[in-house]
């Protein structure tokens, strides 16, 4: 289990030949927000209410409905799993990119800031443009350790010593989308940088991504097909 520190990792070969790690650990906080849709959700006290006047009440609950306010529902498994990272970075010594430029302010790179005495805003900076150059869908490009969602992988720190770990209970990191990355400079330690990454929770779904990606650039191929068809009947200007 991963107590202290988060890594955020991310493919993209379009990029780096070598995965991206970025060691989120100094101030971390980590939130989460479950938020579910329904088929059938508020509604559901009308149709309690129709089955209540027409005596058919039992078919919804077995029984008699004795309570208003307190309607049928039925869950479509929809909605968001979501999640937040805040976190600062200073001068410590962390991993923070694809490592292609060795460690330390000398050897930074567009792709890394790994190593001591990196500047923070270079740090934010690298995170940032692998977060807008990388794509991060059901294709597990981006993935999330932290807490039990690790397959072990990583190194946690605890009371500044580094400490191997075992997997965690869900053996796994998290697939996630990224949302946004919003740095800032705390007023109270100007020497560091703070940054909140807003993502989301993701299904990686083998062959499904590849078929909807393909039949998403179908789409295009068709679009770009009728554009060129219709632009044939209009006549030159």
């Amino acid at each position: 289990m991963l107590r202290n520190t988060a890594y955020l990792v991310i493919t993209d070969r379009g990029i780096s030949d070598t995965d991206a790690v970025f060691e989120l650990r100094h101030d971390l906080e980590v939130d989460e927000t479950v938020e579910k849709s329904y088929l059938i959700g508020n509604f559901g006290t009308a149709i309690q209410e129709a089955a209540r006047y027409t005596g058919t009440s039992e078919l919804l609950t077995g029984e008699d409905v004795p309570e208003r306010r307190q309607g049928f529902s039925l869950d479509a498994a929809g909605g968001e799993w979501t999640g937040s990272l805040t976190f600062t970075t200073g001068l410590e010594d962390v991993r923070w990119g694809d490592t292609s430029g060795g460690e330390g302010p000398d050897n930074v790179t567009t792709t890394d800031a790994s190593g001591t005495d990196v500047d923070p805003l270079t740090r934010l900076q690298v995170l940032t443009y692998w977060c807008a150059n990388s794509l991060s869908d059901s294709r597990g490009q981006t993935r999330l350790h932290v807490g039990q969602w690790t397959d072990g992988s990583f190194d946690d720190v605890r009371d500044g010593e580094t400490v191997e770990v075992d997997a965690g209970t869900y053996g796994t990191p998290i697939p996630i989308n990224i949302m946004s990355v919003e740095p800032r400079k705390p007023e109270d330690e100007p020497s560091n940088m703070s940054a909140t990454l807003q993502y989301r929770r993701t299904q990686v779904g083998g062959g499904l991504a590849e078929d909807v990606a393909d039949w998403v650039g179908d789409l295009g191929d068709a679009a770009g097909e009728l554009v060129s068809d219709l632009s044939g009947d209009f006549p030159d200007a």
